[in-house]
């Protein structure tokens, strides 16, 4: 009998490996029924999906994970997916008088939730520039296109997330990108909870077998860029280069400077507590190095 794994993933390029290995029911293949659920609204919704049992698994951002997990997630990390950095780009709307995130002009954050990634980045970043920001500079816009919607009425100036993602809109006109920011820590993090480990272990041991395998063949087979370009409208330059700069994990060893980097940079904002153990947060079959 087939185990059911329900895990959530943003509607992204990073996840198109998971998406190519269900639509060839490689996990079927695996005795297992993977139930792929995507989230518009990125890690701050996942978390609390996972929170709520509505998910066993889910691909996460780092920062986003470790200051769930500090507020009370039980869930462990299980694998790191894309051990590269994140690109993020900065936005703002077109007819914004905004020029630069370095800018004195008061300026109020479009973000999905708290606690997602358009959050937490806009805070780290704030701070790394030696500015404050407080839940009153913040708007939660739920999605990519709320965020756009906010910024072209102006009711946001700034807005963070992925730079490739986003960039059909720059190209439309409703958006400009301003800036680039990327932090020291790896990208992404496959998560599960502590109910699903104790429960189905083995499942999901299978399914990250699965996933090394896809993972490695994603990068080796000839049409990623064709699929890419048709998949998520990225011209074939930037497919091209975003696959240059994105290094998939294919192992389960994870930096553990890498998650004390993340760790550092939230206490900074007041998101965690400097006496979190980030080894604690990880599944006794990772290694960190």
């Amino acid at each position: 009998m087939n185990t059911t794994i329900k895990i959530g993933g943003v509607t992204e390029h990073f996840n198109l490996p998971w998406n190519l290995a269900v639509e060839q029911q490689k996990f079927t293949l695996a005795n297992i029924d993977l139930n792929w659920l995507f989230y518009p609204g990125g890690t701050g919704v996942m978390t609390e999906a996972l929170r709520s049992g509505e998910l066993d698994m889910a691909i996460l951002l780092t920062e986003g994970f470790i200051s769930a997990a500090s507020r009370g997630l039980k869930a462990k990390v299980v694998k790191e997916y894309i051990s590269s950095p994140l690109g993020w780009g900065i936005f703002t709307g077109t007819s914004s008088p905004i020029q630069s995130i370095y800018s004195k002009a008061p300026k109020k954050y479009a973000i999905s939730k708290l606690g997602s990634g358009s959050h937490l980045m806009a805070m780290i970043h704030a701070e790394q520039r030696g500015e404050k920001l407080s839940l009153t500079d913040l708007v939660e816009v739920k999605t990519m296109e709320g965020a756009m919607e906010s910024l072209t009425k102006g009711e946001t100036q700034i807005f963070y997330w992925e730079k490739y993602t986003t960039k059909p809109f720059v190209e439309n006109g409703t958006v400009r990108m301003i800036g680039e920011f990327s932090a020291p820590w790896s990208s992404f993090l496959i998560v599960a909870t502590d109910e699903a480990l104790a429960t189905k272990r083995d499942a999901i041991e299978k399914v990250l077998a699965v996933m090394d395998k896809e993972s490695a063949a994603f990068l080796a087979a000839g049409d990623m860029i064709g699929l890419l370009c048709s998949r998520f409208k990225m011209s074939e330059a930037d497919a091209t280069t975003w696959l240059r700069s994105t290094t998939w994990s294919h192992d389960y060893t994870i930096r553990l400077q890498g998650l004390e980097n993340a760790k550092n940079a939230l206490v900074k904002i007041g998101s965690v507590a400097q006496d979190l153990n980030v080894a604690e947060l990880c599944d006794s079959k990772v290694l960190l190095v």
